[in-house]
Order: structure tokens, then C-alpha cells, then sequence
């Protein structure tokens, strides 16, 4: 799923929506979330660096039954390779480990499920590169291709073919989900879940 870009400034849009729901720590920016960015190799996904760098999450329609390693594009064309740690299909949720620690800002996992009325972010594949969009969750509900899922986040993003794994951030630029797909590509997977296990892989190595 591929992102329709917005006709929306990063700075004004990242300025507003901070001022109207609380501060993002300083070093954060519309750039911090299109690097954190990456695309899968080969394939038509894309996924999120998260946590401590060497981990990355992507939606699991996107990797194959059978993969034990993903190769990765960084947004500077620089190449990663990671090992898989888990698949859940019904959740659409994918894990990897990389195998060195990504030269990125990695985002962390919010801890929490978003709230309906809560703005996101959202900006897509970096190929080629565009406007953050600002998104909106309208509510927290079932999606018939996500059943292991009892609170899919239905938001206002656009999206595209491309744009599947593609992460879905809060005002702290925070994952709280990956684009799973639905109408204009707007429905995500919520990631909550798989904070603690992020985590507590990070703290292993």
C-alpha cells in the first residue's frame, strides 16, 4: 500500500498538533519518522526500526511462511539483514532481529492502545518522498482480516499498495500500529502487545 501524500506542511502540522495535545521530545520531527522508515527487499512492504536499533516490525502478510531472514533498505539505500523472532499471522505482526544496529533514530513502541479521537501520524513509504499525513483514529473495533485482533485501529490515513508494515505513530512518535489495509488503506494492526516483547529482547542483547 503505497501513501497518498497530503498537501501538509511538516512543520506546521507537527506544530499544531503538538501545541493541541502535548510536547514530542525536541530531537523529533517529521524526518525522524520517514527514516525510521524502512522498505523490505524484495517485496512491496514496508516496516518500522524500533526500540533499541536492531529490531524491526512489519506486518506478516508481507513476509513469507517460510522466511528466517528479511533484507531491509534503509532510507540512504543502505542495505540491513535480520533474523525472524516471531510471525503472528492472525495479529499481522512480524519480528525481526537485525544483525547490526540500524543508523537511525529507532521509535519506540507505545505501551498502550491509542484512544478514538487521537491524532496520528503517518508517512508512508520514502520512495519517493512526501508530506507527513496527519491522521485521525476514529475507532477501535473488529476487521474480518484481522482476527486475532478484537481492536483494530480504523483512522483517516490514506494509503496505498506499498504502504503494508508502513508504521503509524502518535504525537510522541510512539508505533502504535503498522498499516494492515482496508478501504483507502486505513486500517492498522495495533502493536501495544508487542512493546513488552520488544523490549524485553532489546534488554537480552
Amino acid at each position: 500500500m503505497r501513501a497518498k501524500r497530503l498537501s501538509l506542511y511538516p512543520g506546521l502540522l507537527l506544530g499544531a498538533l503538538v501545541a493541541a495535545c502535548g510536547s514530542a521530545p525536541p530531537e523529533l520531527d517529521a524526518r525522524v519518522l520517514r527514516e525510521a522508515t524502512v522498505l523490505l527487499v524484495p517485496g512491496h512492504c514496508a516496516g518500522v526500526i524500533v526500540e533499541d536499533g536492531r529490531h524491526v516490525l512489519t506486518a506478516a502478510h508481507c513476509v513469507a511462511s517460510s522466511a528466517q531472514r528479511i533484507e531491509l533498505e534503509l532510507h540512504d539505500g543502505s542495505q540491513l539483514s535480520g533474523t525472524s523472532v516471531f510471525v503472528d499471522r492472525d495479529r499481522d505482526v512480524a519480528l525481526f532481529q537485525l544483525d547490526a544496529v540500524a543508523p537511525v533514530l529507532a521509535l519506540p513502541v507505545a505501551p498502550a492502545l491509542p484512544q478514538p479521537g487521537e491524532g496520528l501520524l503517518f508517512a508512508g513509504r520514502y520512495d519517493p518522498p512526501g508530506e507527513v499525513q496527519q491522521a485521525w483514529l476514529q475507532r477501535l473495533g473488529r476487521c474480518p482480516s484481522l482476527p486475532g485482533v478484537p481492536q483494530a485501529l480504523f483512522t483517516t490515513l490514506h494509503g496505498e499498495k506499498g504502504d503494508s508494515g508502513s508504521p503509524v505513530v502518535d504525537l510522541r512518535f510512539r508505533v502504535v500500529g503498522l498499516v494492515h489495509g482496508g478501504a483507502a488503506c486505513s486500517i492498522a494492526t495495533p502493536t501495544a502487545d508487542f512493546a513488552p516483547i520488544v523490549r524485553q529482547l532489546a534488554a537480552e542483547l
